[in-house]
């Protein structure tokens, strides 16, 4: 991998990192599109499976799936920063510290139901890349952004609402509420897919990263033991 792709990997990285916490704050958004009505959650959350998509072309598996369970560990310390500070006493009025507390405290069955659909699904979606890559190689990499994205989104939100909602909600409200966000959610991760053509293949070089061993330079060696 040269220098300049492992640049745009770092930003690639950042920025599905930061599309996973800017799809969480917009849930508090709640909008009407389509003729649906959908938190503000469901633009941002697709760009999630094409920017996932991105740093698979630019380094392979292993390195996407890093980035899956590395995310996911930064969503949850986040939640878990905000419940301590709500716990803790703001220099504001009795009503404003309610408030506070009620927004920054998390829904722990729905944060954990977030969590692990989001992980299964991007899990999912790194598998069938995969796949779609090993049968045609170089040649219609669009077809792998939306075969994957076809899958893995409604794959994440039928997981979420099975964790989060079964038990608490009708049968006919849980598919209402799956079919009008899929639907939404599918339109917005297909306009993503020409992003897909914006990074370079990763070289085979890089399936041999974790062979390379680290050596100190010869200069720094001297010093130790001079």
């Amino acid at each position: 991998m040269s220098i300049r792709n492992l640049h745009i990997l770092i930003l690639v990285s950042v920025a599905y990192v930061a599309a996973q916490m800017v799809a969480d704050i917009s849930t508090l958004r709640s909008l009407t599109l389509f003729g649906i009505s959908v938190s503000a959650f469901s633009i941002a959350y697709p760009l999630t499976f094409t920017l996932r998509d991105m740093a698979h072309k630019l380094a392979g598996p292993r390195v996407a799936r890093t980035l899956i369970f590395a995310a996911a560990a930064i969503y949850l310390i986040v939640q878990a920063f905000f419940a301590l500070i709500a716990n803790l006493s703001p220099a504001m009025t009795p009503e404003e510290q309610t408030a506070l507390g009620q927004f920054l405290r998390p829904e722990w069955r729905f944060l954990m139901a977030a969590v692990v659909a989001s992980v299964l699904s991007q899990l999912a979606d790194t598998e069938i890349y995969t796949r779609w890559q090993n049968r045609f190689g170089g040649e219609k990499q669009w077809g792998r952004v939306l075969v994957s994205n076809l899958i893995s989104i409604p794959l994440d939100r039928i997981l979420f609402l099975l964790l989060a909602m079964a038990g608490s909600m009708s049968t006919d409200g849980l598919v209402e509420a799956f079919i009008g966000t899929t639907v939404v959610r599918l339109i917005f991760g297909i306009i993503t897919i020409p992003g897909i053509y914006l990074v370079e293949e990763h070289s085979q070089d890089w399936a041999h990263i974790t062979e390379i061993e680290h050596t100190d330079p010869p200069s720094f060696s001297r010093g130790k033991n001079g």
